[in-house]
């Protein structure tokens, strides 16, 4: 692969990290894999974390997959760790499984050429039809979430060299895209919940016959948790009978005529209140034959919920079928029975549901006028800050102006307190920097700078600048690195302003006589600095928001030293905005360790 293609297949994905679409994303690298990479074909599977296993999303190139498979195919976790245990390792993610001479084809899904499966192997690095390659996908803890398994190189060559590492560098990228993308999708689902959830509530509030409205019911039951057919029965206590109002599928007259004793699975169900869920419904003795259809033989699995009062009291019961080969699963199970309690308790009392309405849009008011409080309280510091830049200029040049005799002499007490003021109108003009600094990061206007710079000496300057604060707090600190580090990108002034107040927080919050460590390495195109110390560490109360604007631990808003809780917040933006970042780990009473990056200059 060409530098060009692998550039354009590195933009590409670039450019799908905002793509919601998961099925289109997946069809996307696929289509990268093929066109950019050389394979003739390609699968990729993602964890499916409830169950277990690797589902495929997509196939490409395979001439004889069934697509209407695809997404029902699956691998259990524990099948594909028992496969990458006799892989060869070829990079961090890749790895290949070396097809033997005694592997059966008939053991694959699909092959490309099943032709060529019995061909020998002529050399060590041709590729055999039944080699396996893998490229996996991984979270930020080094759990497989997923994987690639490219398939006939077009050189015919097993990959190597950089054709592997082009590969890791895009599936990285692509893992990251796909992370996105089922973000978003979970997000989305869950919008649809809560709207499907309004849109009954509205609905059922309409003066319609009961069969509308449960037809209602049932038709945004069904964008939640599809089905192929559905019955619901009203259940009369008194008489002991199962009473059906509504039913789909072929059979629906059938069901609408069956009137009978409570019993069979919706009996068990509608005893119990609890939800049952069927796999096969020929194999179950509970389903009960419709009446009118005897004879008839087909399987489908069911899940029989209770429709519940708001006292508890189940008045009815909802199955729900589909084909056996489409399982119901139990996060269906945790949508469908609540939705359903839900619709009973609504049909029952409406004014609940028009109270529950009003109350997420009094929510969402008082969210809105947050956000509005919040710029205005941005807007204000941003005012302030202008406002406060030229009259404290103005007090500093008095200042120093009369502290140099140019109003006339000044005795040494009156010199030590205009000292002390200076010292302070430079705190305030400092944190006023700081406060514009904020600003212009949250819209964008903050410019870099940008240079070739070697994070070493600027290491070594910002220790120098606080050793007489390590000195008077009896800390030893130690730089485990020389006079060179990797030449960044980057702009000098705002970087040490990171390293100094890092280093300055270390020395600040560790007690005397501790110890502060500086290191840095390579970490992933990126120089990686990292400052730790045996200072009290952070609370888990406060790890969530210690990147937040104004914070300050166990503290008010304003400190005794002029600290108001932006710095950190600033030091991980301007990271950030170089294309690195910051995290850090922590454990109260033994110490902090600040990270942060910045790319490699390019070369």
């Amino acid at each position: 692969m060409n530098d060009d293609r692998l550039d354009k297949a590195l933009e590409f994905t670039t450019s799908m990290m905002g793509t919601r679409d998961l099925n289109q994303l997946i069809d996307n690298i696929l289509n990268i894999i093929a066109d950019d990479f050389g394979f003739e074909g390609c699968d990729a599977l993602l964890l499916d974390k409830e169950k277990n296993e690797f589902v495929m999303r997509a196939s490409k190139g395979f001439p004889d997959v069934d697509f209407k498979l695809v997404g029902r195919l699956t691998k259990s976790v524990e099948s594909v760790m028992h496969d990458l245990d006799d892989c060869e390792s070829l990079g961090r993610f890749t790895c290949i499984y070396r097809a033997k001479e005694d592997d059966d084809p008939s053991g694959y899904f699909s092959l490309l050429h099943p032709e060529r499966a019995k061909l020998p192997r002529e050399n060590p690095d041709d590729w055999h039809e039944l080699d396996v390659l893998y490229v996996k996908f991984e979270d930020e803890k080094g759990r497989i979430v997923g994987f690639l398994q490219p398939d006939g190189p077009r050189n015919g060559k097993i990959p190597s060299g950089q054709m592997i590492t082009n590969l890791e560098i895009f599936a990285t990228l692509a893992s990251i895209a796909v992370a996105n993308a089922e973000i978003v999708s979970e997000l989305n689902r869950n919008v649809m919940i809560y709207k499907t959830m309004a849109r009954t509530t509205a609905a059922i509030q309409d003066p319609v016959d009961l069969k509308e409205t449960i037809r209602r019911i049932a038709d945004s039951l069904n964008t939640l948790v599809p089905f192929d057919e559905i019955s619901v029965y009203l259940v009369d206590w008194e008489k002991n009978l199962l009473v059906p109002v509504y039913a789909t599928g072929p059979y629906a007259n059938e069901t609408m005529a069956d009137i009978g004793p409570i019993s069979g699975l919706a009996g068990v169900v509608a005893r119990s209140g609890k939800v049952e869920i069927v796999k096969d419904s020929m194999d179950d003795e509970r389903v009960e034959d419709i009446p009118g259809i005897d004879g008839e033989e087909f399987r489908q699995t069911m899940m029989c919920i209770p429709l519940k009062s708001k006292a508890g009291e189940v008045e009815g019961v909802l199955d729900l079928y589909r084909d056996e080969s489409r399982q119901f699963r139990a996060a269906e199970w945790e949508i469908a029975e609540p939705f359903a309690t839900h619709a009973a308790i609504a049909l029952e009392n409406a004014r609940l549901r028009e109270e529950l309405k009003s109350n997420f849009e009094s929510v969402q008011k008082a969210f809105e006028d947050m956000k509005t409080l919040d710029k205005a309280k941005d807007s204000l510091v941003n005012t302030i800050s202008h406002e406060l830049r030229t009259p404290l200029t103005t007090i500093l040049g008095y200042l120093e102006m009369a502290i140099h005799g140019m109003y006339g002499e000044t005795s040494p007490k009156l010199k030590e307190k205009m000292d002390t003021m200076v010292t302070s109108v430079n705190r305030i003009n400092s944190l006023v920097g700081k406060m514009l600094e904020m600003s212009r990061l949250q819209d964008g206007s903050l410019a870099l700078d940008i240079e070739p710079v070697n994070l070493a000496p600027l290491v070594k300057e910002v220790v120098r600048d606080l050793d007489e604060e390590i000195n008077m707090k009896k800390h030893t600190l130690t730089v485990l690195f020389g006079g060179e580090l990797p030449v960044v990108n980057a702009d000098r002034l705002r970087i040490r302003d990171v390293l100094f107040y890092l280093v300055n927080n270390a020395i600040r919050y560790t007690a005397d006589g501790g110890q502060i460590t500086i290191g840095a390495d390579i970490l992933s195109g990126k120089v990686h600095i990292w400052i730790k110390d045996t200072g009290r560490g952070i609370s888990d109360s406060d790890k969530q928001k210690v990147f937040d604007r104004f914070f300050l631990a166990d503290m008010g808003l304003i400190r005794d030293d002029g600290r108001v809780g932006i710095g950190l917040y600033v030091s991980r933006e301007i990271t950030r905005k170089h294309g690195g970042d910051m995290w850090f780990e922590s454990s109260e009473g033994a110490g902090s360790t600040f990270h942060f990056t910045i790319p490699l200059m390019r070369r």
